[in-house]
């Protein structure tokens, strides 16, 4: 999930939330499926989407939902599989587990005093994964998420904030630390694509790791606006989305970005891979937009709800919204 939507999601993502205790189970909506939704991920044969109060929900078919008991009513934004293991982050520094492919769910970490949200996850294998937010919020966890350590990355602010920092450095290395913790941008969304790691965020940061997140170089770019999404697609193109319509697609042998014509103003949210020909951009206001080679078009969703992420399943795409579960008829 990303920060700051730009409309219908921001309030949910910024506004101060009274602290409510993780172990507390979430409310068993009966009308799960059409509430607010963040996240959605394929796991195996199912899919597993999460959102406000702690829900998460499951289906075999893209049809039929059931809401699992969850030890959470933290808002949940991000959520991550790997075989039968998955992993749900959120509001309140939260991170959920489980080890029967989505069954039951355990809390890992819960630190409501950072006061910002966890908004994305990714794991390496098993054992080794990355959690990222709000305020440069960066965790890594060697061990499955039994322990998890905080990092500061000076390679997410820019390069005059680098200077300064760098300068500091030299004179209060404590300094340094609360310095370069009080300006770091937010951390949007993270994805990896082979031995490749990608980082969007706030402030025209895109960022790209091959160590696995242990060293980060920023990508230059003419964009100073907030990214939402950076994904390696399965055409093999590195899309870019963010704020007010804004999408780049990376040009491997010039080296750079390129700005595409998504034929609206509203903000991308996320990169759907329907197959190596064609891409679905989900965004603000309904947009979806399908790029297939070098043509892009652009459609919307009679209702305008905010589209905030996808999964390609059963020859359509399924998103979650703002109103729960959306089924989008398959590109073309």
């Amino acid at each position: 999930m990303k920060l700051s939507l730009a409309s219908a999601v921001i309030a949910v993502l910024l506004a101060p939330l009274p602290s409510i205790h993780a172990a507390q189970t979430s409310f068993q909506a009966p009308l799960v499926d059409q509430s607010l939704l963040l996240d959605i991920t394929q796991s195996g044969d199912q899919l597993v989407a999460v959102g406000e109060r702690g829900h998460i929900i499951r289906s075999t078919d893209g049809q039929n939902w059931q809401q699992v008991e969850v030890p959470s009513t933290s808002t949940l934004t991000g959520v991550y599989f790997i075989g039968q293991q998955g992993w749900a982050v959120g509001h309140d520094f939260v991170i959920l587990h489980t080890q029967n492919n989505g069954l039951n769910w355990d809390v890992q970490h819960f630190a409501p005093e950072q006061e910002r949200p966890l908004l994305d996850v990714v794991f390496f294998n098993e054992n080794h994964g990355i959690a990222i937010g709000a305020y440069g919020a960066f965790l890594r966890t060697q061990d499955g998420g039994k322990t998890w350590q905080s990092e500061l990355h000076a390679e997410f602010v820019n390069q005059y904030d680098q200077d300064y920092l760098n300068e500091i450095r030299l004179e209060d290395e404590a300094f340094y630390k609360e310095e370069l913790a009080a300006i770091l941008p937010h951390l949007n969304s993270i994805s990896v694509s082979g031995e490749n790691v990608y980082i969007a965020g706030e402030a025209g940061l895109l960022a790209m790791s091959t160590d696995k997140g242990q060293t980060w170089k920023r990508m230059d770019i003419d964009y100073q606006g907030s990214f939402f999404n950076i994904e390696q697609a399965k055409s093999g193109q590195l899309i870019a989305t963010g704020l007010r319509g804004n999408v780049f697609v990376f040009d491997k042998e010039a080296q750079q970005w390129g700005a595409i014509d998504a034929g609206s103003k509203a903000s991308m949210n996320a990169v759907v891979s329907v197959d190596a020909s064609r891409t679905v951009l989900l965004g603000n206001n309904g947009a979806v937009v399908t790029m297939q080679g070098d043509d892009v078009s652009y459609k919307q969703q009679s209702d305008g709800q905010a589209l905030v992420n996808g999964v390609f399943y059963n020859n359509q795409i399924i998103a979650v919204s703002v109103d729960g579960i959306k089924h989008l008829q398959q590109a073309r």
